[in-house]
């Protein structure tokens, strides 16, 4: 079953309201490390921000679903969104998770895995539910972020690309 549509609505309901909350939020042109969005508070000098991975999940095929995360995506300045969607216009369904919240998941194979039903979705995410002053934590969450860990998660990202692109010149020459 093909998720794209809802894995694009799941992102951009997650940046819609990270920035009516006031974080600036940007699309990186890559997937790396559950970085599907960064947030925040400011841009300047010795910038800080957290790594966002956007999920969107929905009841209508099947009664359960789970949520992976692999272990190495997680640090102290990771959060996770879900969507579910219901198919109710009026409900956001918007989820949080903190890294010291996925390190309560099962943990397997290398992987946080949250399991969750039709049934028992809204009573077991209840305490996650996205709220005006779940951007405050965010917003101390980058405050306190450790930039070096984050910059080399991306950095080595860009060393890649760069060395691709140089090997690519050399060879066209």
């Amino acid at each position: 079953m093909d998720t794209t549509k809802l894995e694009y609505t799941a992102e951009d309901l997650i940046a819609h309201s990270l920035q009516r909350g006031g974080l600036l939020v940007a699309k990186p042109k890559f997937d790396r490390d559950g970085a599907d969005l960064l947030a925040f508070n400011e841009i300047n000098d010795g910038v800080k921000f957290c790594r966002i991975q956007s999920k969107g999940r929905s009841f209508s095929n099947s009664k359960h679903s789970n949520v992976r995360i692999p272990k190495s995506y997680v640090t102290p300045s990771f959060i996770l969104f879900l969507y579910i969607d219901e198919g109710d216009f009026e409900e956001s369904n918007l989820y949080y998770f903190f890294s010291s919240d996925l390190e309560k998941w099962n943990c397997k194979d290398e992987y946080f895995t949250l399991n969750i039903s039709k049934s028992n979705y809204k009573t077991k995410l209840s305490q996650h539910e996205f709220n005006k002053n779940t951007v405050e934590l965010i917003k101390t969450v980058i405050n306190t972020a450790e930039t070096h860990g984050e910059f080399k998660k991306l950095v080595s990202l860009a060393g890649e690309c760069s060395a691709k692109l140089s090997i690519t010149a050399t060879l066209s020459m």
